[in-house]
């Protein structure tokens, strides 16, 4: 691999070993994927920071890469943590837990990152047409690529932060024109009238489904807002591993497309057993799988409002940076029957202890994870969900 001098220095240890470390797995990670050089990066996110997944054993790697004194040196923002920080006993948390998930937070900020802990990094800051980063969270990296022409791989959490040191990436896949070109292109134009009935969800999950980790063009789709790109990206990402979808219409590049690209229609009875599959009894809700914008916030509360507020429990996920810019929404949405908590998500957060082991959502990312960890799930509309939540009752 050709490096640069900052790179052969960094390798060599001449900025300490925090740097020769994370240069080290960096350039031995693109050496495997046949990455001819390295790229520099403007924005790293870091994933698989809830303690409920990395364990002790996670922390202890998180600690000891601190006490290297090591450093990010581009703009770098983590995923959500296992727990609101400040909201955890509401959560049923224990103490020990959030001891622990408290010092993974703290490891990370002693290197200099901002502890957005959300899923959602694009909605806090901007990301330009064509722009290298390292982000390793499925949905923002699919949004990043598929939404925002950025550039980047599926990373994992630990390269992500490593590539946040040393501010480089394996310049490969998805950072390159040739690793951007779609093999597969996905119809849904027959059942395009059942996705714009709030089933964008339903739609990403089957994508990722076929596409695997193949570049894919999604074609005939309905329009859509950033709400519903979100889920229905988030929903590829849980089901496939690829990194990238176009999106005719939306996608701010024109989609490359090799010779002899796979064709596969999307007809009904493929989105109806989606939705069968995740039929389960629900107990309760949640929303903000990806987390939840100020407007999708102020639309959902003002809707359960105009009903007459929720009858049966809801929860709504947020980042901690909408904490202070929400004004009375959040006691609005307490009045109204929901509960906002900030910081986590339903996928890596207690739920059962609060929520109980039957849930209604309107992400097919949560519905994935949630299912694999036994809970009983009902995918539904963000609509119908939220007529499930207020009875049924009171006005449209």
């Amino acid at each position: 691999m050709e490096l640069t001098s900052y790179e052969e220095k960094a390798l060599d240890g001449e900025y300490g070993e925090a740097v020769r470390l994370a240069m080290r797995a960096v350039v031995k990670v693109g050496e495997a994927l046949g990455a001819e050089r390295l790229v520099p990066v403007t924005w790293a996110h870091v994933s698989g920071i809830s303690y409920k997944n990395i364990g002790d054993a996670g922390l202890e790697f998180l600690e000891e890469l601190a006490a290297k004194g090591a450093r990010v040196s581009v703009r770098t923002t983590v995923n959500p943590a296992g727990m609101d920080m400040e909201h955890w006993r509401e959560m049923g948390v224990d103490e020990g837990f959030a001891e622990k998930q408290a010092r993974v937070v703290k490891a990370l900020i002693s290197m200099g990152v901002e502890a957005a802990l959300t899923c959602t990094p694009y909605l806090y800051g901007k990301v330009g047409l064509g722009e290298h980063l390292a982000w390793a969270e499925s949905n923002a990296v699919l949004y990043a690529n598929s939404i925002l022409g950025a550039r980047t791989n599926r990373e994992g959490g630990p390269l992500a932060l490593f590539e946040a040191i040393v501010g480089r990436a394996p310049y490969v896949g998805l950072h390159t024109d040739e690793g951007r070109r779609a093999s597969l292109v996905v119809d849904f134009e027959d059942v395009r009238d059942l996705v714009a009935q709030g089933y964008h969800q339903a739609a990403g999950y089957l994508l990722g489904r076929i596409a695997g980790k193949r570049v894919a063009v999604a074609k005939g789709l309905p329009p859509m807002g950033s709400w519903e790109a979100k889920l229905f990206l988030a929903a590829v990402g849980a089901s496939g591993g690829t990194g990238l979808v176009y999106i005719p219409g939306v996608s701010p590049e024109e989609p490359r497309i090799v010779e002899g690209a796979e064709e596969v229609p999307v007809d009904k009875r493929d989105m109806e057993e989606v939705l069968e599959y995740f039929n389960g009894k629900p107990e309760a809700a949640a929303l903000g799988c990806p987390h939840l914008s100020s407007r999708e916030l102020e639309d959902i509360v003002s809707y359960i409002e105009r009903r007459g507020g929720a009858r049966r429990p809801l929860v709504l996920f947020t980042a901690r940076a909408l904490k202070g810019r929400l004004g009375d929404l959040e006691k609005r949405a307490e009045k109204a029957g929901a509960r906002i908590f900030y910081d986590t998500c339903m996928v890596v957060s207690p739920l059962r202890s609060f929520l109980g082991s039957g849930v209604a959502v309107d992400s097919a990312k949560a519905a994935y994870y949630l299912s694999a960890q036994g809970y009983a799930v009902k995918l539904m509309s963000r609509r119908e969900l939220l007529d499930y939540v207020t009875g049924g009752g009171g006005e449209d």
